[in-house]
């Protein structure tokens, strides 16, 4: 729109106003003009034709959903990652602790979870005026909290040898426990959380109360699984809201420029990418061009052809599929990424494509590389593919309108 505005102003400039008289001068006025209108006139046919080129043929679009009906949650998370990022769920883990030790009337408590090897703290509390010591953050799961650990069910011992610590917090301190109870919370396979009480006392905790301590702690982890699902369908919902905002904003794209723009705006907030690259199919041929690159500049710069047979992102474009490679420095074979005289990757490990496509009809390919191994996964694949689905109808649209500049 500027650029043709801009030429109808010098042509008006050209007929009506002449501030020189007739002679050389007044000639090399009306050349600078003239040529300034060809210019103008050239540069929108260029980009007219090279639209045309990357247009498609298809007029049809076929988008995935972005979430699936109903919502699957996985149950493959981390304790210690959703405690510290879900302050209600720590509310009600001491808010437990507080109930439990209510019932015991321990000299200590703390709130664990299995971390690998080890036994991280969440929470503790001192209930009496024993020196205890210093507390770190993790120990070492021996003793007692092993034997806790394989059991999966409440340990309670009210006779220990004060002579010998067998719980881990202690070693080596003044205090020594006569009574220990460890309570379990069952998560999965992969966490475990415990609730562990002790006492310089012995006899200090009853073995009737087993059966309640089990009811207890059987609703503790009812309600953890109920709030990881509340949280993950929270997220996901989050995440198709603000979908939903990009094919808003993406709809509004006047051009394929200002639609490319906008998906590599959302891309490079989403992913960390050592290089972000859109390459567009040129129309009718086997080869495709690089549109935009976003990050590490190298040899394949914006505007750079390449064939389709000869590299990582011709296949994904020829294939319509997405390809992952976890490290491409990993194997004996040199793994080219857009021709076949490439003899480098520039430093770039991981590389994730993912096809620009219309059901069977492929436009071009988005590529993420990233100079760490193993950045990327499978859940950013099928990310990037919904992403790309919604950019699809954008493409369709702008590429077969009108230059507006």
């Amino acid at each position: 729109m500027l650029k043709t505005v801009l030429i109808v102003a010098l042509c008006l400039i050209g007929i009506f106003i002449h501030p020189f008289d007739p002679g050389v001068i007044d000639f090399i006025y009306r050349f600078i003009v003239f040529v300034a209108i060809v210019y103008l006139v050239y540069d929108a046919f260029r980009r007219s034709e090279e639209d045309r080129d990357l247009s498609p043929t298809l007029p049809n679009v076929s988008v995935r959903p972005l979430v699936n009906d109903p919502v699957k949650i996985s149950d493959h998370w981390q304790l210690a990652s959703f405690v510290d990022n879900d302050e209600r769920t720590l509310h009600y883990l001491v808010d437990q602790f507080d109930i439990l030790a209510s019932l015991l009337f321990p000299d200590n408590g703390w709130i664990c979870y299995r971390d690998g090897s080890e036994l991280s703290v969440l929470h503790y509390r001192f209930f009496s005026d024993h020196v205890v010591g210093e507390v770190a953050h993790k120990y070492p799961i021996s003793g007692l909290i092993q034997i806790l650990d394989e059991k999966d069910t409440v340990v309670l011992e009210n006779n220990l040898d004060k002579s010998e610590s067998l719980i881990p917090f202690y070693r080596g301190g003044e205090y020594h426990a006569a009574s220990f109870i460890g309570l379990p919370v069952k998560l999965h396979d992969k966490d475990k959380l415990f609730f562990i009480f002790d006492s310089a006392k012995s006899e200090q905790f009853n073995k009737e109360d087993i059966v309640l301590f089990s009811k207890l702690l059987d609703g503790i982890s009812n309600w953890i699984s109920n709030r990881t699902k509340a949280v993950s369908l929270y997220s996901e919902l989050n995440r198709a809201n603000k979908f939903l905002n990009f094919a808003t904003h993406l709809n509004s794209s006047k051009s394929i420029g200002t639609a490319i723009d906008r998906l590599c705006e959302l891309l490079s907030k989403e992913f960390e990418a050592s290089r972000l690259t859109v390459s567009l199919r040129k129309r009718n041929e086997e080869k495709a061009i690089i549109k935009k690159v976003i990050g590490q500049k190298d040899e394949f710069d914006e505007s750079f052809e390449f064939n389709f047979d000869e590299g990582l992102t011709g296949w994904v474009i020829s294939k319509n599929k997405p390809y992952l490679i976890e490290d491409m420095e990993k194997g004996e074979y040199f793994i080219p990424r857009y021709t076949k005289t490439e003899k480098t990757n520039f430093g770039l490990r991981s590389f994730l494509g993912v096809p620009l496509a219309s059901g069977d009809y492929t436009f071009g390919a988005l590529t993420l590389e990233h100079r760490m191994a193993n950045k990327y996964t499978d859940s950013d694949k099928q990310k990037i593919r919904a992403i790309m689905d919604i950019f699809s109808s954008t493409f369709l649209r702008t590429s077969t309108a009108p230059p507006t500049s």
